[in-house]
């Protein structure tokens, strides 16, 4: 068996250890500029997040408001059908009461059935027409909160 204090050790400079030197140090340098980097990152990753949130929120309140508006636009016709169904009913009502009351006044019942649906219907046409400018002034109301 050798004596272990006969093996001899080379002490200096060697290629390998040059080597692992430069390999550590590169090393080093990559790591400490992927932590120089964190930072910055995690900034522009808050401000991407902020604005998609600023983003999102601004598109929620402006889908809010139009279903405000659909749903006022709705109670709105919805108002004017039962509106118009009363007036129809009204009429009806009246042309049939006539006729069992007096059949032989048929074409005097007529003509004033029809003039109280010609007066229903300038009606409806007035109320449809508000219907509409509201929707134009609420459309205008939006368009000047959006670009002020």
């Amino acid at each position: 068996m050798p004596d272990p204090s006969a093996i001899p050790v080379e002490t200096g400079f060697t290629w390998t250890s040059f080597f692992t030197g430069i390999t550590g140090a590169g090393m080093l340098g990559v790591l400490t500029l992927i932590i120089r980097q964190i930072g910055p990152w995690r900034k522009q990753r808050d401000e991407a997040e902020e604005k998609l949130r600023e983003a999102l929120s601004k598109r929620v309140s402006k889908l809010e408001k139009q279903l405000e508006r659909q749903q006022a636009r709705h109670e709105a016709e919805r108002s004017l059908d039962r509106h118009k169904i009363n007036n129809l009913t009204q009429c009806l009502d009246a042309v049939l009461m006539i006729l069992d009351a007096a059949p032989e006044k048929t074409a005097e019942v007529v003509g004033k059935v029809k003039e109280m649906r010609e007066t229903q219907i300038a009606a409806e046409a007035i109320e449809k027409a508000a219907i509409h400018a509201a929707e134009i002034v609420a459309d205008a109301k939006e368009t000047d909160d959006e670009h002020p």
